[in-house]
Order: structure tokens, then C-alpha cells, then sequence
């Protein structure tokens, strides 16, 4: 008689699965973490040389993400962790403080304990990004640029995929709005975030709502409005028809109203702004993000952040408006310390905070003190690009954001461009021509992250930087010589237009370039590669 066999129910068999997986994650999580941090674990853009506690920390993120990211799986107790790595105890300790303030793992005390994986933190990249983009001083005019681009490709793409359950739950967040008391500031601000993150995701891109909300972020950040202000009652009643009138256009799936009624509430920001720049004695076209955001009041509308945060804004500020040059003495810590009238441990907060941004160095020594840096967005792009592996960003999710941000450079390049501007682009062409069949992935890149350097608008770069390390992660094949021969015509044909100044021609080249690339790198047949599409245009 043939043995009993025990059929497992489904949730069972998912378990074993599940449990399966995690052996899995386990062994290459140590198996990777058995190896060296690589001289290589660093990006080539760093403005500067990493410290052996970020390279480890850089390695145990690498091997995290490269285990599959084993949630709750403990990657070795704090010993175990000194030898595997080869490292001293405080070096560990910097490299541990780095991976927690991540959100990529937690180290747990007692038996049993040690550096546990952990999800990241999704507001903690939403922090980053806002950080940077007010620490470094980046325009109000590009960051209302920025804003316009992303929410019309928000619009566009939540009127093609919202489902009845996605419109759903945002009818009822603006139900909730509606129905609370619009004096009521603390619910006002809560509801207006739902409501504001609930429309964020419909598009499904991770991407594009991580971006959107960062945007967001310091848009709030330097709106102060207390709850004493008079202009209250107005402001919510302006900001609830806002909502109503778009949510209706994503509702009705109406595109064209949806992205005029983006444009009409940037704008009213806009005035909004302008108006609080006027009592500052500025203009829209000369400030910065950190201009208001280092005065707002923490009580009223923009109290997301720390003590210690807010001091740190005040000196970026300060910085911005002093116009020293990179390497110019800001003072020692007592001296700044009493400047700004804050405690050692607020002080020291702010300082790592402009220190991970490189806004300000610490310089040792006699004539030692803080220093102005230059301000690097490697910490930024990291950690959003963390974020993103984790949350596996898929392909079309990230072509939809890297068509839309080079379409926007493009155009905005040949506007702006200088005589420095188009030699910087005749190198990187000269480079592309020069590169032999095995360089082709190193070069293919650089002209996009060029161009986006000379759209003169440092949220696009920035974001344009980001989307081009999460590229690094999607498989590949190098094209055979004859593809990569139309590829790079295509790139010298989008130069050469940026060159003339011709923005419309420019943003249709590059279009053209992104339908050549999409069609290679997607699904289609590639022996009918070239052939499915249109001769290219003239660039003359």
C-alpha cells in the first residue's frame, strides 16, 4: 500500500515558501558581507573622497540590497560585524549610525540582538531630497518649474490608470477635508497631506510620488501659517476649491483640466511666496527655498522639522547670502554656537546635517573651525536610489520618469545654453565617438546628465542624477556596433540642436532619441529595430 501523502493547504505552502526565501536571503546576506568594502563603493560623481565609516556603511547597504533585502533577518552582532568588515569598533558604530539614519537596518540590543534589516523609511528619503534642495540654496524658480513638469505628468498619467478603488479612497479623503472645521489648523494641514499624498500615487510610479512629495515637502516647509494668522479662513477656503476642482478633473479623467488646475494652484503659490519675499525685501527670480524656510514659524503650518534642522537652514541661509567662496572660515563651534544661541547638542545635530550635504566642512587644527563646502547631492541620491531598489522600481516606472526629465532638459538647455555650455556638450560627443565597444555603457549616460546640468535647473539634475543610478541597476546587454552607431548619431543630432538654441527641435530630437532607446531596450523584435520607426528629422 502506497505511503500517505498529506496535502498542504495553500496558506501552508506559502509559508514554507516564504521561510524557504528567508534561508535563501540569509546565506548570501553573509555570504556577501564576507567580502571587503571595494575601493569602488563610492559614486564617481562624489565631490569628495568617502570616510572608511561610509564606505562600510555603503558595503552593508550593497549587501543588503544585493541579498534581496531579508527584512528582519540580522545580518551579525557587533563583533561579528568588526571582523566580517574588518573594521574598528567606532568605525562600525559611524557605519551603523549611517545604515539606521537610512532606514536600512537597526541594530538590536540584548540576546539574541544585532544589526536587523529593516524597510526603509520612505519619508525618510522624502527628507533627504527636501533637505537638499533647501540647504543648497536651489531657486524658488526651479523648484516651481520642477513642480509644474512632475504634477502635469502626474495628472496625465492617474487620469490613464486610477482605479475605481484608488478614486475611491480620494473621494473619501476629500469628503474628510471638506466635512472638518477649517479653523481647525493642525486637522486642516493632516487632511490636506492625505489628500495631497492619496492623489500623489495614483499615477502607481514610485518615483514620480517620491519626487512629487519631496516637492512638496519644502513648498510646505516655507508657507508659514500660524494659527492666530487672520489670513486663516481664506487660505483654507482658496486651498479646499483647489482640491475640489482637481479632484473632479481626476474623477471625470479629464486631462486637459486637470493639469490647467495645477498650473492655476502653482501659481497661487507663487503669489503667496512672492508675497512673503516682499517683506524680506526680495524677488522671486534671486530666492531660495531657504530664504523663507529658515524664518517659518515651527508652531504654524511648516513645523516638520527639528530644532536642530531648522539652525541648520539658518547657516545654509547665511552662507547662501554671504557669497564667500568654497573654503572661506565660518567660525569655530563656541563661536557659532552663540551666534545662533543654540546648546553643544543642537549645534552638533545642525552641523551633520550640512556635514552629509557637504554645505560646510569641520576643518582640524589651530586655525580649524566650520568651512564652506560645496554642496554635494551624493548622500541625497543615495539614499533615494536605496529606497527605490528596495521598493524594485520597475522598468516602465523608470522610463516614464527618464523620458519626461530629458524631454524637460532638453528644451530648457537650448534656452539657456552658453558658448561654455555647447563646448561642454562637443567634448562629450568627441568621448562617445572615441569610445571603444566595451565603453559604451560608461559613456552612453554622460550626455544626459550633462544636458541636464545645462537645463539651469538643479531639481531636474538632481532627479535626472537619481533615475541614472537606479539605471545602473536594470540588466543590460551592450548593443552590437551598427545599433550603437545610430544610438550615439541620435545623441549628436539632440547636441548639435541644444548647441543652435533651437528648444523646439531639441525637446523632438530627444523624443526621438527615447522612442530609439525605449524600442531598443524594451520588448519589440530588435532585427525590425531601426525599421518600425520614423527617419530621423533633420537637425539643420
Amino acid at each position: 500500500m502506497p505511503a500517505k501523502t498529506t496535502r498542504k493547504e495553500p496558506a501552508d505552502a506559502r509559508a514554507d515558501a516564504r521561510t524557504d526565501a528567508r534561508a535563501v536571503s540569509t546565506r548570501r546576506l553573509k555570504d556577501n558581507a564576507s567580502r571587503k568594502p571595494r575601493s569602488s563603493d563610492k559614486s564617481d560623481a562624489d565631490a569628495r573622497e568617502r570616510k572608511l565609516g561610509e564606505k562600510v556603511a555603503f558595503a552593508i547597504k550593497r549587501d543588503i540590497a544585493e541579498a534581496g533585502w531579508p527584512v528582519g533577518e540580522v545580518l551579525g552582532n557587533q563583533g561579528e560585524l568588526m571582523k566580517r568588515y574588518k573594521v574598528s569598533r567606532s568605525t562600525l558604530r559611524e557605519a551603523v549610525r549611517q545604515v539606521e539614519r537610512h532606514g536600512v537596518a537597526r541594530m538590536r540590543r540584548g540576546i539574541g540582538g544585532g544589526l536587523v534589516v529593516q524597510q526603509p523609511a520612505r519619508g525618510s528619503a522624502v527628507l533627504a531630497l527636501a533637505s537638499y534642495l533647501e540647504l543648497a540654496a536651489v531657486k524658488l524658480s526651479e523648484l516651481f518649474e520642477a513642480r509644474e513638469l512632475l504634477e502635469g505628468l502626474m495628472v496625465e498619467l492617474a487620469c490613464e490608470r486610477a482605479t475605481d478603488a484608488d478614486l475611491a479612497r480620494m473621494r473619501a479623503l476629500y469628503d474628510q477635508l471638506m466635512a472638518g472645521p477649517a479653523d481647525d489648523l493642525a486637522q486642516e494641514v493632516k487632511h490636506h497631506f492625505e489628500l495631497r499624498s492619496a492623489i500623489a500615487a495614483l499615477p502607481r510610479n514610485p518615483a514620480l510620488a517620491l519626487l512629487i512629495e519631496s516637492l512638496y515637502r519644502v513648498t510646505s516647509d516655507m508657507l508659514t501659517v500660524s494659527a492666530d494668522d487672520p489670513r486663516l479662513p481664506e487660505l483654507a477656503r482658496a486651498s479646499r476649491k483647489e482640491k475640489r476642482l482637481l479632484v473632479d478633473a481626476l474623477l471625470a479623467g479629464d486631462v486637459v483640466a486637470g493639469r490647467l488646475e495645477v498650473r492655476s494652484t502653482i501659481k497661487r503659490s507663487r503669489k503667496l511666496v512672492e508675497a512673503e519675499l516682499r517683506e524680506q525685501g526680495l524677488t522671486f527670480e534671486q530666492a531660495s527655498a531657504v530664504d523663507l524656510s529658515a524664518e517659518a514659524d515651527p508652531s504654524g503650518t511648516s513645523g516638520l522639522y527639528k530644532l536642530g534642522h531648522r539652525v541648520s537652514l539658518r547657516i545654509a541661509r547665511d552662507i547662501a547670502a554671504s557669497d564667500a567662496a568654497p573654503g572661506s572660515r565660518l567660525g569655530s563651534e563656541p563661536e557659532l554656537r552663540e551666534r545662533y544661541g543654540v546648546s553643544r547638542a543642537v549645534f552638533r545635530e545642525a552641523l551633520r546635517t550640512l556635514e552629509l550635504h557637504c554645505i560646510v566642512q569641520l576643518r582640524r587644527g589651530y586655525s580649524g573651525g566650520m568651512v564652506i563646502g560645496v554642496p554635494d547631492p551624493s548622500y541625497t541620491a543615495e539614499l533615494a536610489t536605496i529606497y527605490f531598489q528596495y521598493a524594485r522600481l520597475k522598468p516602465r516606472h523608470f522610463y516614464e520618469m527618464w523620458r519626461s526629465l530629458q524631454l524637460a532638459s532638453a528644451q530648457l538647455a537650448a534656452q539657456r545654453i552658453t558658448a561654455a555650455g555647447k563646448q561642454r556638450l562637443e567634448a562629450v560627443i568627441a568621448a562617445q565617438k572615441a569610445a571603444t565597444h566595451e565603453q559604451i555603457p560608461a559613456v552612453h549616460g554622460r550626455l544626459h546628465l550633462e544636458i541636464s546640468d545645462l537645463s539651469g535647473n538643479r531639481v531636474l539634475a538632481l532627479f535626472t542624477r537619481i533615475m541614472s543610478d537606479i539605471a545602473a541597476y536594470y540588466p543590460t546587454d551592450i548593443p552590437p556596433a551598427e545599433t550603437w552607431q545610430v544610438l550615439s548619431g541620435s545623441h549628436a543630432e539632440v547636441a548639435a540642436a541644444i548647441g543652435k538654441g533651437d528648444a523646439p527641435l531639441s525637446r523632438r530630437l530627444m523624443a526621438r532619441h527615447m522612442k530609439l532607446v525605449d524600442a531598443w531596450y524594451g520588448n519589440t523584435e530588435r532585427e525590425n529595430w531601426l525599421h518600425s520607426l520614423e527617419k530621423t528629422p533633420e537637425s539643420a
